[in-house]
């Protein structure tokens, strides 16, 4: 058997900081220290930090007054940063940089443009770059939402369109929505690309290798956006593709020794986790 790895798999720049920078909150802190929900989409990175303490909640009412929060790598919306100051929490914002970064442009631009979202409707990036954003606002994900998106340009008193996108959005599809929107609305917009150079880079290498390969492995969290947009990006060149969490998902995949095997990992998933998938595969096969 074959096994080849990406380059460019597993954790990004983004989320090691955030996790590196949780770990030496938890360490240095003596009281509890709270995350409002998952820091990052993988269960074994979030385990491993609440096994150091930290106590993670989905929502900023289930947290206690005067405690100490984490917001993670995604972001959250703005409505919950008021509320933390309102209960007297100290924030440490370990939101990733580059969602940051668009948090800023979206808040400078609000004004003057209609602000369009192109990713995943309820995910936690896009939700909080929308509260920052303002009313003159939509989260787009399919062509089927240009209308309403077209229905509530029309109704604003804005002129023109200024188009971000979810940093770990499908770097394909987000062309193909901007041009529709151009297209069918306005040539008065503004795209300004912000999908992560790592996600642009990761879902490229992802596209060579599945034609490369018998079958494709791709490593990562159920509920991550970026692994699952490996998953559709693979499939388009190698039907047998799997999207597993761990070692234990593969068990279920038939596989021989004559076969090629491609592994990708999404960008939180830890590299003890493929260490252990390729420990695996050589060991059986």
């Amino acid at each position: 058997m074959e096994i080849i790895v990406g380059k460019t798999s597993g954790f990004c720049n983004g989320v090691r900081n955030t996790i590196q920078k949780a770990a030496e909150i938890i360490d240095r802190e003596e009281d509890k220290i709270y995350c409002l929900g998952q820091i990052v989409h993988n269960e074994r990175v979030i385990q491993s930090l609440e096994k150091k303490g930290m106590i993670t909640k989905n929502e900023i009412n289930e947290i206690p007054k005067n405690v100490k929060v984490i917001i993670r790598a995604h972001g959250e919306e703005k409505e919950v940063f008021d509320e933390a100051t309102k209960k007297n929490i100290e924030v440490y914002d370990l939101t990733c940089g580059k969602v940051k970064a668009i948090r800023i442009k979206v808040s400078k631009k609000k004004d003057d443009y209609f602000i369009v979202i192109i990713g995943k409707k309820n995910h936690p990036e896009t939700r909080g770059v929308q509260s920052f954003a303002g009313k003159d606002s939509f989260i787009l994900e399919n062509e089927e939402d240009i209308k309403e998106l077209k229905d509530k340009f029309m109704n604003s008193s804005k002129k023109e369109i200024y188009i971000v996108s979810q940093t770990t959005f499908n770097n394909q599809k987000f062309d193909v929505l901007a041009n529709k929107i151009k297209e069918q609305i306005t040539n008065n917009i503004v795209i300004d690309k912000t999908i992560c150079d790592a996600t642009e880079k990761r879902q490229n290498e992802t596209e060579e290798l599945s034609k490369k390969v018998d079958k494709m492995i791709i490593v990562g969290g159920k509920n991550s956006s970026n692994t699952k947009e490996l998953e559709v990006v693979s499939k388009k060149n190698c039907k047998n593709t799997y999207l597993i969490q761990d070692v234990n998902d593969l068990k279920e995949i038939k596989m021989n020794s004559k076969d090629k095997i491609g592994i990708m990992a999404g960008a939180s998933t830890p590299e003890i986790v493929v260490e252990e998938i390729i420990s695996y595969l050589e060991e059986k096969y």
